[in-house]
């Protein structure tokens, strides 16, 4: 078993059966990892044998998440927290601050080498990359960790700085149908970060970044007109007293229909309409 205590530095839209009682889930957190594990590049076998399923057979899940010692306030937060009054949309949220401990363990004989070594993968790269909760994609659920004792040699750790979390990033996303840039400007807070991230295009009341999102495929996702996940996806990263953007780009186009065009399109959308957002993007890795 590892455990790892994580801590929300932007607030977490989750709840399960009550709308105004969050919940941090362990089948959400079971449902990211199972995300990140197709993202990443795992085949359907092994993600079968990882995370059970049912097609071809039924197959008993050999990983168990638990969550415990959850610490925090709740309240009402802005899912759009560029906005102002009712358009800002505030729900019922953990709030930044809030702390649990996250356990994964396996069962049934559990997993060989291989096997446990690419969950890992996965489970590292969700630390590092990954949020929980509504508008995730758009920095909500952002969180610290660290690893709790005990510590084995090949216990996961935090990077200690941004030149580090980089550089794991990139062996982590290595040969995966994934692009990743940390970008460059500095925030004093988390919410600072959220608020750039999540003024972006195509809201109720910007008709013409809706069209011109249609005309990329939508690389932001979308509501209306059938649900997208958006395949541009932002992480608040904090590290000591300065917070940054870590930005994601899933190039599998047939999992989201983007043509690798649809990214530099989006880019210099935002550049023109969002510059505190699509100029960052623009000098970054991901526009090259």
């Amino acid at each position: 078993m590892s455990t790892y205590r994580l801590e929300f530095i932007t607030p977490l839209f989750s709840r399960g059966a009550y709308e105004d009682r969050p919940e941090v889930r362990p089948a959400s957190i079971r449902g990211q990892l199972h995300w990140w594990f197709r993202a990443l590049g795992g085949n359907y076998t092994d993600e079968k044998t990882i995370f059970g399923g049912v097609h071809g057979g039924a197959t008993a899940s050999k990983l168990v998440v638990r969550v415990s010692s959850l610490v925090g306030s709740t309240g009402s937060a802005n899912t759009l927290p560029h906005k102002k009054g009712d358009q800002a949309s505030p729900k019922a949220a953990y709030l930044g601050g809030t702390k649990f401990d996250l356990h994964i363990l396996s069962r049934l004989g559990g997993l060989d080498k291989r096997l446990q070594s690419a969950l890992d993968r996965t489970l590292e790269t969700w630390l590092l990359l990954g949020t929980l909760g509504l508008r995730s994609t758009r920095a909500a659920g952002s969180f610290r960790w660290e690893t709790l004792p005990p510590l084995l040699p090949n216990s996961l750790q935090p990077p200690p700085d941004f030149a580090a979390y980089e550089e794991r990033c990139a062996q982590l996303l290595q040969h995966a149908p994934l692009r990743f840039s940390l970008l460059s400007q500095s925030y004093a807070s988390a919410e600072q970060a959220r608020r750039v991230v999540s003024d972006t295009l195509g809201g109720r009341d910007d008709r013409q970044g809706q069209n011109d999102l249609a005309g990329l495929n939508d690389p932001l996702g979308k509501i209306f007109g059938g649900r997208k996940t958006s395949p541009l996806r932002f992480r608040i990263v904090g590290i000591a007293t300065s917070f940054r953007i870590a930005a994601v780009w899933d190039a599998r186009m047939s999992v989201t229909g983007n043509r690798p065009g649809d990214l530099a399109g989006i880019i210099n959308l935002l550049k023109q309409r969002k510059p505190a957002l699509g100029e960052q993007l623009a000098a970054s890795s991901l526009a090259a």
